[in-house]
């Protein structure tokens, strides 16, 4: 139901027209626009990232070190945004040493975020070490869903030391542009107040690739913080998919956030957020495809509409090379059929 229809030839034949399409100045010469959707938080903007390492070859060095600040500051803000959850959750940092450290850390204003490299040095990073590793900020982050917290948290602590290095850069690994095959991905703004811009991207859009994160099942919306970030995603996914612009638009949808979600199933019990749920809430798989299902519920044409739904961890290179790969060919198949239509 809702899945993907591409046509009526055999396997075979779909196969050689697609290899020759590919293979065609007449493809290679034209534009596969792709718009990439999803409500803030969902991960699209490193899918987006990941995309280029792909396709592009990834970012030089100078690129990369421009993220250096911007991995520093968000390691700083996730451990302010930690502190300030003990006070409001009553937990407290166990160890007096560390209770005199997150009091200097909370105290840092927005200008330290902006200037980080003027306070992350080995000493502070020593001190974030010691406060992540402290038994109340621990007690802190397995009740995350009940504050905002950078979803990226745990991988940056717990790489904390190759990130705090002088010398460190950014990597990504490299990969080769597959098939010559031009594609104009659009990344537009998730958060609400930049939605409005998006019609601007809607002229001859061949696919929309709709992200969407598992792990938020939980959690609420910055905007608000009091709307269900599931709840938000699903109805700018209906908003999307039903829309009159979109009538003959297939959409691959996302499900990102994999890797989140299956340690999130390990601390809470996916039944209690969702009550008619009927499986093995310990099960990545079935928990995934009870979601997968609300969104593909809200499908009004279910017959005539094309859905491609993937679970993904966009933070995970070679795997996004493998899905986008299956994607992009989907997308030349339905190519096909229009041209042959």
């Amino acid at each position: 139901m809702g899945q993907a229809c591409l046509g009526g030839d055999s396997g075979k034949q779909m196969d050689q027209r697609v290899t020759d399409l590919l293979e065609s100045d007449r493809l290679k010469d034209s534009e596969i626009k792709l718009l990439l959707l999803g409500a803030g938080e969902s991960g699209k903007s490193t899918l987006f990232k990941q995309i280029r390492i792909i396709h592009d070859g990834g970012y030089n060095d100078h690129e990369l070190l421009g993220f250096v600040d911007t991995i520093h500051s968000n390691v700083l803000q996730s451990m302010q945004a930690l502190i300030q959850a003990s006070h409001d959750l009553n937990i407290p940092i166990e160890n007096p040493e560390n209770r005199q450290k997150a009091a200097k850390i909370l105290e840092l204003q927005n200008d330290s975020l902006l200037n980080i490299n003027k306070v992350y040095n080995e000493a502070f990073a020593n001190d974030l070490k010691d406060l992540w590793e402290d038994a109340g900020i621990q007690g802190v982050y397995k009740r995350r869903n009940e504050f905002q917290l950078l979803d990226s948290t745990e991988y940056f602590y717990t790489h904390l030391k190759r990130i705090s290095q002088k010398d460190y850069i950014p990597t990504n690994k490299m990969f080769s542009t597959i098939d010559g095959l031009k594609m104009l991905l659009i990344d537009v703004g998730g958060q609400r107040n930049e939605r409005k811009k998006w019609i601007h991207c809607f002229d001859d859009v061949t696919a929309i690739i709709f992200v969407a994160s598992l792990s938020e099942f939980d959690q609420k919306c910055y905007e608000d913080d009091s709307t269900n970030r599931l709840d938000e995603s699903i109805l700018l996914f209906d908003e999307i998919v039903n829309s009159h612009f979109f009538e003959k638009t297939p959409v691959i949808l996302f499900l990102n956030k994999s890797d989140l979600f299956a340690k999130k199933l390990q601390d809470r019990v996916f039944k209690e957020v969702f009550s008619d749920f009927e499986g093995d809430d310990t099960n990545l798989r079935q928990c995934a495809d009870y979601i997968k299902e609300k969104f593909l519920q809200r499908i009004e044409d279910k017959d005539e509409k094309k859905i491609d739904v993937r679970i993904t961890c966009a933070t995970d290179t070679e795997a996004i090379k493998t899905v986008f790969d299956n994607v992009k060919e989907a997308i030349v198949k339905n190519t096909v059929i229009g041209r042959s239509d």
